[in-house]
């Protein structure tokens, strides 16, 4: 489900090695120095972003989340103005779930297949998530 965000502008911060000159919000923007941003998918490891903001590959920003505070996210790939997200560490299922809450309602997306696609995808990775993490503690 697309989620509507918007990226705000910052200024480097001094006392860091690499600066993250912005931040993505979730929720409208409703002041200069933001650009909009959909969220077209959302998952434990990252996001698929659609913006007319130009970034690099390898260009980092944080991602602020309920129940998770800021994240950083680093730009993989990039097609036009589509942009795959990767976060520095996964987020948690509670934390995605959360954010997907913020979410606008949209009730043409449960008759599209790519977003039941995307949909099932989320959740396959969080299980992959759950099943990982089980199999560690088995291991000690």
């Amino acid at each position: 489900m697309p989620m509507v965000a918007y990226f705000e502008e910052r200024a480097p911060a001094t006392d860091r090695r690499r600066s993250v000159r912005r931040a993505l919000k979730l929720g409208v923007a409703a002041g200069d120095g933001t650009e909009l941003v959909t969220i077209l998918d959302l998952s434990l490891t990252g996001a698929l972003l659609e913006t007319s903001v130009p970034m690099l590959v390898g260009a980092t920003f944080e991602v602020e989340l309920p129940h998770a505070g800021t994240v950083e996210a680093s730009v993989i790939w990039n097609s036009g103005e589509y942009y795959g997200c990767q976060f520095t560490l996964p987020i948690t299922p509670a934390t995605l779930s959360a954010a997907q809450l913020q979410a606008e309602a949209n009730p043409a997306a449960e008759h599209d297949p790519i977003a039941e696609l995307k949909e099932l995808n989320s959740e396959v990775e969080r299980l992959a998530w759950k099943m990982d993490n089980a199999l560690r503690r088995l291991k000690k």
